[in-house]
């Protein structure tokens, strides 16, 4: 897995958040927690195999998440 896939995955993240098509709060640490793994397949701390099974699974958790209602006065 490259560096340009991983950015991708965590593109594609934020913009289902963004688009309200999964939770943000969910979306926001699956993103980062993509950007992690991106640092350490750089650092060389993981391999690129493990690298893609922990950014699926992260995106794979995003996705399991709808967005909840906007706040409001009741």
């Amino acid at each position: 897995m490259s560096q340009a896939q991983l950015a991708a995955l965590a593109d594609r993240i934020q913009d289902a958040w963004e688009n309200g098509r999964i939770c943000a709060l969910v979306g926001r640490g699956c993103r980062a927690r993509i950007v992690r793994i991106a640092r350490l397949l750089d650092a060389g701390r993981i391999d690129t195999d493990r690298a893609l099974r922990l950014a699926m699974e992260a995106e794979g958790a995003a996705f399991c998440f709808l967005p909840l209602p906007p706040e409001g006065d009741r």
